[in-house]
């Protein structure tokens, strides 16, 4: 069984996130955990799901000066266990080459943020970008293979245009689902269409359509569309 699945663990405390973990665990590439339930547990907290054996994505996005940015890697690759941490690429070449200075000698890999799967033109022209959104996710992306990084957090829907700049990069994709519906991401695909042009370095995010429910049944539901 072909595993690309990781699962998004948007709760607010380590007791739910672990049963669904626990559930699931067959069927996952990996698990993130993001702001929310990292605001909750922490870094000692993070070191419970260990005993699942799997890549942990700790996704909190920094976004910060050089010099700090630096200094919360060296904490972060402290924790065998996180395997990927998340970047804003925004936040320059300068920054993304400090991170990647900073996690020397540890496992620790980083995954760039490009532009968020919420946003479209309108969003970035409120902040005074003008580039359509493929020109600005082409731009990141290049910016984060300049800087040597491991992988890019962007659209399914820019997979074929982050293959144009790196055959390599890891690409990791929030907004998939099972089935097309009302969501909260703007720039999405289905599972199915994300399996169709996807490659082994490619994998989805799904928080929702799996733990809503019976996480078992949703999971199993899911990989089964895309045969």
């Amino acid at each position: 069984m072909k595993k690309n699945i990781f699962l998004a663990l948007d709760f607010n405390s380590a007791d739910k996130a672990l049963e669904v973990t626990d559930k699931t665990k067959d069927y996952l590439a990996g698990i993130k955990i993001g702001l929310e339930l990292y605001s909750a547990i922490g870094l000692k907290g993070i070191q419970e799901f260990e005993k699942f054996n799997l890549p942990i994505f700790l996704d909190t996005k920094i976004f910060d000066i050089p010099n700090q940015v630096a200094k919360t890697v060296k904490v972060i690759s402290n924790i065998k266990a996180i395997k990927y941490f998340t970047i804003h690429s925004l936040g320059s070449l300068e920054m993304l080459e400090a991170a990647q200075k900073a996690s020397v000698g540890s496992n620790l890999e980083f995954l760039a943020v490009s532009v968020l799967t919420s946003w479209d033109k309108k969003d970035l022209e409120l902040i005074g970008i003008n580039n359509e959104v493929k020109d600005q996710v082409k731009l990141l992306i290049e910016l984060t293979v300049k800087a040597k990084l491991s992988g890019i957090i962007a659209s399914a829907q820019d997979i074929s245009l982050a293959r144009t700049i790196s055959k390599d990069i890891k690409i990791f994709c929030p907004g998939i689902r099972g089935e097309q519906s009302k969501q909260d991401q703007k720039r999405t695909l289905s599972y199915k269409e994300f399996n169709s042009i996807a490659d082994d370095k490619c994998f989805a995010v799904i928080g929702r359509p799996i733990y809503e429910g019976d996480p078992l049944e949703n999971i199993q539901k899911i990989i089964n569309s895309a045969k």
